[in-house]
């Protein structure tokens, strides 16, 4: 009879354990995480800052859902295209899903090539990607980066509807303070990148070049 007494007492203690904690903390259980790495940038200037800006806009956009908890490594040796050494740092991180990959400026080009993962099978990696013609057009695409992850990850065909006040990063759940930053942060980088890429675009546009088709090509008149 005591031990109904005690394991009732027990199971009371945790329905007012939940019901204090609130829905915030259920939500944040049942959130799929998500390890975000470091890209690989492959540029000759900025790298570091182009690194940290992808990370920080990529967090923002990923962080909409709540069904996702983003985890955001920041440790720039983890860096990688490995499907492997990234699963292993994915893991180590807490995610059950990876996002890395690399981001190539050719030209006056931009190109962000991200693969995503499963951190506990061998399947091949998802890729998802987005190329532009100048950095600065890069910048709104990746809302829909972020919305074909989120909706692999999920499992489903559209991503939720955006929340105003979610941006949780390390799996937690963000103060609207810590969401505020983030979005100074970001729209801060934002501004920046679309300038870099506006003074480095010619005066003129450039045309696509012509492809020259298989087989001999005709001799000059």
């Amino acid at each position: 009879m005591r031990s109904r007494r005690l394991a009732h007492g027990a199971s009371l203690a945790l329905v007012a354990l939940l019901l204090c904690a609130g829905p915030g903390a259920a939500r944040a259980a049942a959130r799929v995480r998500v390890a975000l790495l470091p890209v690989v940038v492959h540029s000759s200037d900025n790298r570091e800052y182009l690194q940290q800006g992808l990370a920080d806009m990529l967090v923002a956009r990923l962080g909409r859902d709540l069904r996702l908890a983003v985890i955001e490594v920041e440790d720039a040796t983890a860096a990688t295209t490995d499907v492997k050494a990234a699963r292993a740092a994915g893991r180590a991180a807490g995610g059950a899903w990876v996002v890395f990959g690399s981001f190539t400026r050719f030209g006056e080009g931009a190109s962000l090539d991200l693969k995503l993962a499963r951190v506990d099978d061998d399947e091949e990696p998802q890729q998802v990607f987005a190329h532009a013609a100048t950095l600065g057009a890069l910048i709104p695409m990746l809302d829909g980066v972020s919305e074909r992850i989120t909706a692999r990850v999920l499992g489903d065909g559209a991503a939720a509807p955006a929340s105003v006040d979610a941006a949780p990063a390390a799996g937690g759940v963000a103060s609207r303070a810590e969401v505020a930053e983030l979005r100074r942060r970001v729209e801060a980088l934002e501004r920046a990148v679309d300038q870099l890429g506006a003074s480095r675009m010619p005066d003129e546009p450039r045309q696509a070049p012509a492809i020259q088709p298989p087989g001999p090509r005709p001799e000059p008149e």
